[in-house]
């Protein structure tokens, strides 16, 4: 459904005509795309799929620098990644000027703000924001915005980890006529039809990193996530290298129940592995180091701690220094600079993966086209390759909550870190 249809479908004139300003605004900027010169070999069509604005055009050495970064590895050739992953990156390999950085800050700071003048409200619905992860993956989707003129506003909303608050968050957004509304779900099927019903009025809702493949498929315009099973698999692999054993091992889950970490738990088993222990961390490193010490006065045997936020690994590593014993192997994923140069103090086998809040800008572009009534990918699956730590992954010129390579510029991210 077009733009224009949707507003019409709000209701009144003032919504139809900002659907008019909208089509107007895609006219302009297509014959914009559409000039200039034409991509040679050492050009790349960045995002004519990825949204409205064109067509962003990148060296291939500039799209794989970015992807190398993103990925925390040059092992992934950007010819290979999904059509909307490579466009969103392309986007993000653009410089941005001072103007724009401030601006980002700015919004970054606020719960809602101005971007520009374009006609597009885009939405930020996210299921808590007290963490390091979050708050990078929220400058992350301000950024993407940015490379879009038809993004006028953004909105910000924090549920603080309660359904309800989600759910109304999620009503509150379309009653402020936001169009595009990105957000991760954590709450699995009891948010799908507090999201089917934000896209019956007239917002297209794309998800970032959550499980979302048993969605039904009117609960998202689109669904970008790594392959959950896939990342089980290869967490099993990673704890088979590190002990030479299959296990047993300990699962921490972040927030508890959350259908991601249950997926990934699940394909674990179907590797092989034994689960001895499973204790939820609610994401905070108290709540981390609580469900170590669980686990040390369990005397269950744990070869290795299985866990998907890197960010609090540390507080596992206090639990058992204080209790006198060895760490055992951690395989998480995302990355935290706190972790990986505590563990340069004192080695033990550390499994990591790339920070991965990049993917909310896939989530952007994606919402952002359909609500210019592209068509869009239902699902943008991106690999997740996990990588053993060494040395050289303690960034001593970046404070301890740095989360590893985000695509946010180190002007903002030195900005952000200091803000917290």
């Amino acid at each position: 459904m077009s733009f224009i249809a949707r507003s019409a479908k709000r209701g009144g004139w003032l919504d139809l005509s900002r659907g008019i300003r909208a089509a107007v605004l895609l006219v302009v900027v297509l014959v914009a795309g559409c000039g200039g010169s034409d991509a040679g070999s050492s050009e790349v069509s960045g995002a004519r799929t990825a949204g409205s604005s064109g067509e962003v055009k990148v060296s291939e050495t500039a799209l794989q620098k970015t992807v190398d970064q993103a990925l925390s590895t040059d092992d992934v050739k950007a010819s290979s990644l999904p059509p909307l992953m490579r466009d969103a990156l392309a986007r993000a390999s653009r410089e941005l000027t001072s103007a724009q950085m401030d601006k980002a800050y700015e919004c970054w700071k606020a719960t809602s703000c101005t971007l520009g003048d374009g006609p597009l409200t885009l939405a930020h619905a996210d299921v808590f924001a007290s963490n390091t992860w979050r708050q990078f993956t929220k400058m992350n989707v301000i950024l993407q915005a940015l490379t879009h003129p038809e993004v006028g506003k953004y909105i910000y909303t924090d549920a603080n980890y309660d359904l309800s608050s989600y759910q109304a968050n999620l009503r509150t957004l379309t009653a402020q006529g936001a169009d595009a509304i990105v957000t991760i779900n954590e709450f699995g099927p009891a948010a799908n039809a507090a999201l089917a019903t934000a896209q019956r009025q007239g917002a297209s809702v794309a998800t970032y990193v959550g499980a979302m493949e048993d969605a039904p498929s009117n609960a998202y315009t689109t669904r970008v996530q790594y392959d959950l099973c896939a990342t089980g698999k290869a967490m099993a692999k990673a704890a088979q290298t590190a002990t030479s054993a299959n296990g047993p091992v300990a699962f921490f889950e972040g927030l508890a129940g959350n259908p991601q970490d249950a997926k990934v738990k699940g394909c674990l088993a179907d590797a092989g592995v034994q689960t001895a222990f499973s204790e939820a961390t609610e994401y905070t490193a108290a709540g981390t180091q609580k469900a170590a010490s669980a686990l040390i006065a369990s005397g269950k045997p744990a070869k290795a701690i299985l866990y998907s936020y890197a960010n609090t690994v540390p507080s596992i590593v206090n639990a058992y220094r204080k209790a006198g014993k060895d760490t055992p192997a951690i395989i998480t994923t995302t990355q935290s600079n706190a972790t990986a140069c505590q563990r340069a103090e004192k080695p033990y086998p550390l499994f990591l993966t790339n920070s991965a809040n990049w993917a909310s800008r896939i989530s952007v572009d994606a919402s952002v086209a359909a609500a210019n009534g592209k068509k869009v990918a239902k699902s943008v699956i991106f690999p997740l390759p996990f990588f053993e730590a060494t040395d050289r992954d303690c960034d001593k010129s970046k404070p301890a909550e740095y989360p590893g390579p985000t695509l946010v510029p180190d002007a903002l991210t030195e900005k952000m870190l200091a803000a917290k």
